[in-house]
């Protein structure tokens, strides 16, 4: 496994919390809300376009728009999914090297999500944590 030492958790919440933070830090910072700034800074590390990160934070390019044009802070729920988004990608740039292979793998069709893209699936709960399962199953070397 090469290690990427990427903290997206950092850069989605400008630096207030970290890989290294505990969970009641991430909570009192998705109870705050997150910034725009902070989610496109994310998206941006990442070379996602604002309809993929959008569509995973589960929320519309519009709200973060009219969000980010306010300076109004994202709900709860909204920033504790960018949160996820952003602890995933740190675990999925560290197995897979970098971002541009990361996101080939979650571009890329496969049987552990029904033969669809693993980004199809990652707006949700429950696809987050299969991404996640996948993922430490890759790292322990075991496979579908």
């Amino acid at each position: 496994m090469n290690l990427v030492d990427t903290d997206y958790l950092g850069i989605v919440t400008n630096g207030k919390v970290t890989i290294h933070s505990n969970a009641i830090d991430e909570i009192n910072i998705a109870t705050e809300g997150l910034t725009v700034n902070g989610v496109k800074s994310l998206g941006k590390k990442l070379n996602w376009d604002h309809n993929l990160l959008a569509f995973s934070i589960g929320t519309t390019t519009r709200t973060l728009e009219r969000y980010s044009a306010d300076k109004k802070r994202l709900g709860a729920k909204v920033s504790e999914n960018a949160l996820e988004i952003a602890r995933i990608s740190s675990q999925g740039t560290a197995y897979f090297g970098d971002v541009k292979r990361w996101n080939e793998w979650l571009n890329t069709p496969n049987t552990q999500f029904g033969n669809q893209e693993p980004k199809s699936v990652i707006h949700t709960i429950r696809g987050r944590e299969l991404i996640k399962r996948v993922l430490l199953g890759l790292e322990y070397g075991f496979t579908a």
